[in-house]
Order: C-alpha cells, then structure tokens, then sequence
C-alpha cells in the first residue's frame, strides 16, 4: 500500500506532551479515517483531573473512541504512526472510517492535484 496520504489536524498541540487531537486521514481511494491521538501524559493529566471532578468513577478508568496514544502530539509523530498503520494495514483496526470524499468536498479541501485515483 502506498504511503500517499493526506493528515488533517484539528489544532496545534497546546502542549506538545500532554494533549489529544482529532485527526483525519484521506487516501486516494477517498477513503475517510477518524480517530483521535492522546499522549502519554494527557491520558495522566485527564485521569487526575477526572479524581476531581468523579469522572469515570473518580479517575478508576478511561476511555476515548478510536484512541491512539503516543509519545507526543506533534505533527511529526502523528505522521509516522499513520505512515506504520498504513504499511502494517491496520489503520481500520485503530481509526473509524467517516463519510468518503466526495466531488463537493474534494474542491474545498487542499489535496495535491492527482492525489485521488479514480
């Protein structure tokens, strides 16, 4: 499978290590794949938090919907676990595939001229 992939970033990490992002993969295919990506420390900084407030009886447990957890949260890092799930084939096991991409959606977003194959 090529690597040929296209990462959308909901935001800048506030913190570098300790914050989540949602993040968006599209691939040639117009194939569509969402999960969020968390560090290390975010998952610590949300259960401390979560001992406070009683969340998931008072920081006993935590849970996200297509969560991957990694060193940092830079833009560097969620490309190379994308990159790994994509060459091992397993980024539908740890990303849930959204709406594809469509003729409309494909003109407001940035792809690179010849990224889709038909």
């Amino acid at each position: 499978m090529s690597k040929k992939r296209h990462i959308w970033i909901h935001s800048e990490p506030r913190d570098l290590h300790d914050d989540n992002l949602d993040v968006i993969v599209t691939l040639p295919d117009r194939t569509r794949w969402w999960g969020t990506f968390f560090t290390f420390d975010n998952i610590e900084s949300l259960r401390q938090k979560n001992k406070k407030t009683g969340e998931c009886l008072s920081g006993t447990y935590f849970y996200a919907v297509n969560m991957i957890i990694c060193e940092d949260a830079s833009r560097e890092t969620i490309e190379k676990v994308v990159d790994d799930l994509l060459e091992k084939g397993i980024l539908d096991k740890f990303m849930d595939r959204i709406s594809d991409v469509t003729s409309e959606i494909e003109k407001d977003e940035d792809y690179e001229e010849g990224f889709f194959y038909d």
